[in-house]
C-alpha cells in the first residue's frame, strides 16, 4: 500500500514537471518553447525553416495534420510581373479535444504569398511558384503555432535585383544551362551552332533570355523524340559554349 502510494506521488511529481515544462500558446513562453524544438539545421540565422517547422507541428501542438495543401491563385504571366499567389491550407485535428464536441477539434488555417522577382532572391526569381508554396506554407504553420515576432527563413530575400527595370530579371537560369548541357551532349549537338540557327546570341550565354531557354530546351527534347531531325550542320558536342 504504501508503495502504490509513492509511485501515485513519482507520477504526480512527472505530471508536474511535464506541465511546468510545456507553455500554453497564450504564455509568453510559448514562443520560445516552440523554437527549441528545431534542431540547429532547421534554422537559418535564427530564422526557422518551414520543413523544421512542418517536422515539429505535430509534436507542439500535440495534433495530426489531416490535410496540408496548396492552391496557386495567380500565375506568373509578363503582364504582372512574373508573379506567383499561392494559399497552403493546414487542417488538424486536437489530440486533447473534447470529446463529446468534436466539431470544434478540427481546426483550418491559411496562409498567402505573392512571389515575383522584386522580393525573391535572384537564385530563385524563375521559380515563383515553389517559392509562393514554400512561403505560404511557412505562414500557415506559424499562424497555427501562433508565433510570436517569428519569421519562416524562406520568408527572408537577402540578393534582389536592385533595379526593377533590370532585363536580368528573364534571363536563362543555372538549370536551364545544365539541362542544355547534358542534352546536347546526350545528342551530340554543338550548343553555339544550334543556338545560332536560332537567331540566340552566343558571346556570353547568360545574356539568353529564360524564354528562348525554354524553347531550346523543347526543341532538344524534339530532337531526342526523333534523332533523324538533327540537321549536320549543329552537329559536334563542345563543352566549351558556357
Amino acid at each position: 500500500m504504501v508503495k502504490k502510494e509513492k509511485t501515485e506521488k513519482v507520477e504526480e511529481v512527472k505530471a508536474d514537471v511535464v506541465d511546468k515544462k510545456i507553455p500554453k500558446t497564450t504564455d509568453l513562453e510559448w514562443t520560445d518553447y516552440v523554437l527549441s524544438l528545431l534542431s540547429e539545421d532547421e534554422k537559418i540565422s535564427g530564422n526557422p525553416t518551414t520543413d523544421g517547422l512542418r517536422r515539429i507541428f505535430e509534436i507542439a501542438l500535440n495534433c495530426r495534420v489531416v490535410v496540408s495543401s496548396s492552391k496557386v491563385v495567380q500565375s506568373p504571366d509578363p503582364n504582372n510581373e512574373k508573379r506567383a499567389t499561392v494559399v497552403h491550407s493546414v487542417v488538424y485535428l486536437l489530440n486533447d479535444a473534447s470529446p463529446d464536441r468534436p466539431e470544434f477539434n478540427t481546426v483550418s488555417v491559411d496562409g498567402a504569398a505573392d512571389v515575383y522577382w522584386g522580393n525573391c532572391d535572384k537564385v530563385y526569381r524563375n521559380h515563383p511558384v515553389a517559392v509562393a508554396e514554400t512561403r505560404a506554407e511557412g505562414r500557415a504553420l506559424r499562424r497555427a503555432l501562433k508565433l510570436r515576432k517569428v519569421v519562416a527563413a524562406e520568408e527572408l530575400a537577402k540578393e534582389i535585383e536592385d533595379n526593377p527595370d533590370n532585363s536580368s530579371v528573364s534571363k536563362i537560369s543555372n538549370n536551364q544551362i545544365n539541362f542544355i548541357d547534358v542534352m546536347a551532349q546526350r545528342l551530340n549537338i554543338n550548343v553555339v551552332k544550334l543556338f545560332n540557327n536560332n537567331q540566340l546570341p552566343t558571346d556570353n550565354v547568360y545574356s539568353v533570355s529564360h524564354d528562348d531557354a525554354v524553347n531550346i530546351i523543347r526543341l532538344l527534347s524534339k530532337y531526342q523524340q526523333n534523332i533523324s531531325e538533327i540537321s549536320e550542320d549543329i552537329m559536334g558536342y563542345s563543352s566549351d559554349w558556357k
